[in-house]
């Protein structure tokens, strides 16, 4: 049976030091109506409560220490309309500790009837000491000190070595942010449509060098068109086969070139689902304008869209 509530539970860092600050979030969604709820969050001992933040500001958790460390928050929500979403932050800072360690919280809904309905934990990985340590003398390792003073650089540092460690990220199609997508697009002149969605955007650019090798082929317009549909074209070049010259012949008035003769053209063929009027004709002109750019300058086409049912297309 499904759940009528969800609860998610994270946290706003996965690696803490002593002394930090750490926020837990837990958001509570109501899939269907629920008469209420009691939402349970469980502290570990090894941080201090500062502060909460509840869907109501007047709404204060009941806050009760564990005999085995730690502390239960406990709201109490009377009731959860359809699609009701309500947020709930707990502020904390992480307590001194002298040895590596793992905190763990966890919310945890609960019904009327003290039915335990959904449960979501979340770890944090504590360090007692600076990671630098390890790129000083052992010594250093004894000196309380020093392990918290290098914290400090640290806190600073760590956020600038995670960008430097995800750096490559930013340079693949595939997991760029999409704010970039032009700015790496540029680099390979290549100009993004914004009518375009984003994965059809991001699949594109990963194929652009390749699109651009084969460019004024026939392989490398399907494959252009094929991102755009999500449908393989088809292709027909026409040639001069039934007309051919003798050695002394002297093209002319009189001379006729005879029947299906349409040299330096082709055809393109798409079976498409159905989608609305105005919509048609945007994916038409788009279409238009992809064969334009990619086709050859001598060459003509014709364009042939037949519109299928979703299950028939190929």
């Amino acid at each position: 049976m499904t759940s009528p509530l969800r609860v998610a539970h994270v946290a706003s860092d996965y690696r803490r030091y002593p002394g930090e600050p750490l926020v837990f979030y837990t958001r509570v969604t109501a899939a269907e109506e629920a008469s209420g709820y009691t939402l349970r969050v469980t502290l570990p001992a090894g941080v201090t409560l500062e502060r909460t933040v509840a869907p109501q500001k007047e709404t204060v958790p009941r806050v009760v220490r564990r005999s085995t460390g730690g502390q239960t928050l406990t709201w109490n929500k009377v009731l959860a309309p359809l699609g009701a979403t309500h947020e709930y932050e707990v502020h904390t800072t992480v307590a001194a500790t002298q040895e590596n360690g793992t905190l763990v919280s966890q919310a945890a809904l609960v019904s009327a009837d003290g039915t335990r309905i959904a449960s979501e934990s979340v770890s944090v990985a504590v360090a007692a000491q600076g990671s630098y340590l390890r790129y000083l003398p052992a010594f250093y390792e004894r000196d309380d000190f020093m392990g918290r003073f290098l914290m400090l650089f640290e806190s600073f540092w760590g956020p600038i070595e995670g960008q430097i460690d995800n750096l490559p990220y930013y340079f693949d199609p595939r997991t760029a942010p999409a704010e970039l997508l032009p700015w790496l697009a540029a680099w390979l002149d290549l100009v993004l449509d914004k009518r375009w969605p984003e994965s059809k955007r991001r699949r594109l650019l990963q194929a652009a060098v390749s699109l651009y090798r084969r460019r004024g082929t026939r392989d490398g317009l399907a494959d252009y068109l094929e991102i755009y549909t999500d449908v393989r074209p088809e292709i027909v070049e026409h040639r001069a086969e039934n007309f051919v010259l003798g050695s002394k012949t002297q093209l002319g008035r009189g001379i006729a070139l005879g029947i299906h003769n349409r040299p330096h053209t082709f055809t393109v063929r798409l079976e498409l689902p159905p989608v609305a009027a105005r919509a048609a004709k945007e994916r038409r002109r788009m279409i238009e304008q992809i064969v334009a750019a990619e086709k050859p300058a001598h060459t003509a086409y014709e364009l042939d869209i037949r519109v299928v049912s979703a299950r028939d297309v190929r």
